[in-house]
């Protein structure tokens, strides 16, 4: 969403607290706006055919201990009540974050109190951390960056020694300050009101000052230290701006550089994990697109890791966790079945692009704007179980779970931590499929069933994979509120319209004999490029050796994400060549033993061939000026390195996701062709002065939530650096 929405959506937020009502608000205080139903689906007809097929041996990683979250919040006093613990258990949900939102940024957990918010009962630490142990889940932590000082986090620390404190955050979104204009999130090191009264909080003096991305990093490295003098070992985590998302890229006269560009520059090493936030509806939003947006994450991840190569300079980035601590379908189709299908199809989407945990939002939150969504009552409630609110029209009882509960439940069918990730297709774009095998061998299909209208019985394919058993079928209905389970077939299975549908097949990868080990995580290195052209990227892959089985390991294979063999080799290691510069690649190994038979694949190792650092003639600087549903602003300065001048231009470069696209262009002309966009000069400026010289163009483009950059341009053919 834009910064003036944002804004205006806090504003409500913080009057709504200080006139001391005990209302419940999702992520960074934001209440839902209207939400757009879906169209009332059409009489079911015959089920249409379609396939599913499954790659076993491409594996897609480990699904993380840890990795199903969820937020709870100290304003809501149901958060630790008896049924909770059984209810997360039941759904698989295995970590809590707290205390949330932007309350982390107001909220001292010593005394239990905040500024100017209100602090349900039974909300303390101490009383979350029994919720926690009963689930047995792992608490995420967002410690005071706001408002409190860097002593109250260390003692926090120290209290929570023996609680096994996952992560410890370092602030909500802290960008929210009012850096880029919008400004909800309390931060004393710039302002001492916090859209309301005046007060002074932390150990800050009391004024009003400019700070930013430089602050904030300056700042983290003070919280982390103060919390490694506790716990050398704590995981404390940086706060970054969603790639795509506001305010990603976007720039101001004090700030030249993007958030995420400044603060990964200062940081270098220390950055242990990174925290971003995934929100991809907006209001007026259609359904069918919003369950779209998930198609999104894996260039959100892939820029991600791009980003903290190339500005922290850590070359195995995927070796850096990223951790999604906030996420849900707000403002629309909170409650009704679209979460269910959105909630299932988004974990598993960016746990199969390597992220280490995500988190929902929220546990409770009370009653929103209340619309029917496919002939079901969404009460425009945030949260997974009802807070049993009256209003407009009154909630289900405490505790009843809306649908994104069932969501969740179902990839407890699905897969379990420890379990691979193997890649899945479908011969349908309204069937989302994930696909695990688990630790015994089995394979378990989930087809989400994105459409309204259509049933269809779906052919099973999987490659690598011998069934042996009885098929058992989990199923969730439209608007269902439980799951079903009955015998089914490993060749086919029927989904109805809007359901969730997990198949358990029984069988294994081998012959009986012992299977290799999987390898080790893959890592890359040597990450280089050239002027020479745009594919003469190189990278080295290697991985720890896998254990031998039955018979002694012959060879590793090589897979690239498509699950199609790059090479084999009889070594722990591949140098790859001709690799495209701003293109992300990604790889994972499978043991071959003497026999023949294939290991479970490693987790994968993405990465992305960034620009030659030294030696171009261009530079490109790319930012984003502005953003709201569905369109961007943005603006590009070339600047001409070489020592001759340039007289006629053309700049290229492909977008990283397929929905973005230049709309209106000034100062140039632009063409497009599927993803790759040509810019050429206009008459008055297609000279660019030797040694330094710059031009400068502007446009407004479309997008389906994400404005992610591009990772690479080239100037009349030659590769430029970015700037």
């Amino acid at each position: 969403m834009d910064d003036t929405e944002r804004g205006r959506r806090a504003k409500r937020a913080w009057r709504a607290l200080l006139i001391g009502a005990a209302v419940m608000v999702p992520a960074a205080m934001v209440p839902a706006a209207v939400a757009t139903a879906a169209p009332a689906a059409a009489p079911a007809a015959a089920p249409a055919a379609a396939t599913v097929t499954v790659n076993a041996t491409a594996g897609l990683g480990a699904v993380p201990a840890h990795g199903i979250g969820l937020n709870t919040a100290v304003y809501d006093g149901n958060m630790n009540n008896s049924a909770i613990p059984p209810l997360l258990k039941a759904a698989g949900i295995d970590a809590l974050r707290y205390p949330g939102g932007s309350y982390s940024d107001i909220y001292n957990w010593q005394t239990q109190t905040a500024p100017i918010g209100f602090i349900a009962p039974n909300t303390s630490f101490s009383d979350f951390m029994g919720t926690v142990n009963a689930a047995g889940a792992a608490p995420i932590i967002t410690v005071n960056y706001g408002t409190g000082a860097t002593s109250l986090a260390s003692a926090w620390v120290q209290a929570a020694a023996s609680d096994n404190v996952q992560y410890w955050e370092i602030g909500n979104e802290v960008y929210g300050n009012g850096t880029y204009g919008a400004d909800w999130e309390a931060d004393a090191h710039c302002k001492t009101s916090l859209n309301g009264p005046s007060v002074t909080i932390g150990s800050e003096p009391n004024q009003t000052f400019n700070c930013g991305p430089a602050e904030y990093a300056a700042n983290f490295l003070q919280f982390q230290s103060a919390i490694h003098s506790v716990n050398a070992n704590a995981k404390v985590c940086v706060v970054l701006t969603t790639p795509g998302f506001w305010p990603d890229n976007v720039t101001n006269s004090e700030y030249p550089q993007s958030w995420n560009q400044t603060v990964l520059s200062a940081l270098k090493g220390n950055i242990q994990c990174v925290i971003v936030h995934y929100y991809p509806a907006f209001s007026g939003m259609a359904t069918d697109a919003m369950l779209a947006t998930p198609s999104g994450v894996s260039g959100i991840v892939s820029s991600l890791h791009s980003e903290i190569s190339q500005y922290a300079g850590i070359s195995n980035s995927s070796g850096v966790p990223i951790i999604v601590t906030e996420t849900s379908t707000t403002p629309i189709d909170q409650d009704t079945q679209p979460a269910a299908l959105f909630g299932a199809d988004m974990y598993m989407t960016w746990l199969e692009n390597g992220v280490a945990n995500v988190d929902w939002w929220d546990e409770h939150n009370g009653e929103g704007t209340v619309t029917t969504v496919d002939g079901a009552t969404d009460y425009g409630d945030g949260g997974i179980l009802s807070s049993g609110s009256t209003g407009s029209t009154n909630e289900p009882a405490l505790n009843t779970p809306f649908a994104p509960y069932y969501g969740i439940e179902m990839l407890s069918k699905l897969a379990a931590p420890g379990d691979t990730m193997v890649t899945s297709s479908s011969s349908q774009s309204l069937l989302k499929v994930h696909a695990v095998r688990d630790t015994s061998g089995n394979l378990n299909v989930l087809i989400d069933n994105e459409d309204p209208s259509n049933s269809y019985t779906v052919g099973l394919t999987a490659n690598g994979f011998t069934p042996n058993g009885t098929p058992t079928v989990y199923t969730l209905a439209n608007n269902a509120t439980s799951i079903t389970s009955a015998p089914g077939s490993a060749s086919s299975v029927t989904v109805s319209p809007y359901s969730l549908t997990v198949v358990h097949i029984p069988g294994s990868g081998g012959t009986g004999v012992t299977v290799p080990g999987a390898p080790g995580q893959p890592t890359a290195s040597g990450l280089s490029s050239s002027t020479s052209s745009s594919t003469s990227g190189t990278a080295t892959i290697s991985w720890p050796a896998a254990t031998p089985g039955t018979n002694p390991i012959a060879k590793y294979n090589l897979y690239n994400s498509g699950g199609t063999l790059v090479t084999s080799t009889t070594g722990t290691s591949v140098t790859l060549t001709g690799l495209t510069i701003g293109t992300p690649y990604t790889y994972d190994v499978v043991a071959v033993d003497t026999q023949g038979n294939a290991s479970l694949p490693s987790p994968p190792v993405t990465f992305t061939v960034p620009p030659p650092s030294s030696g171009t003639s261009c530079s490109v600087h790319y930012a984003i000026v502005s953003s709201w549903g569905g369109g961007f602003q943005a603006g590009v300065t070339i600047t001409n390195s070489s020592a001759a001048a340039v007289n006629g231009w053309t700049l290229t470069w492909t977008w990283p996701n397929s929905g973005e696209a230049v709309t209106q262009l000034w100062n140039g002309s632009e063409t497009q062709s599927g993803s790759n966009v040509t810019v050429t000069n206009a008459s008055y400026n297609a000279a660019i002065g030797a040694s330094g010289g710059t031009v400068s163009f502007g446009f407004t483009g479309s997008d389906t939530g994400q404005t992610t950059a591009p990772a690479a341009f080239s100037l009349n053919g030659s590769i430029c650096g970015n700037n």
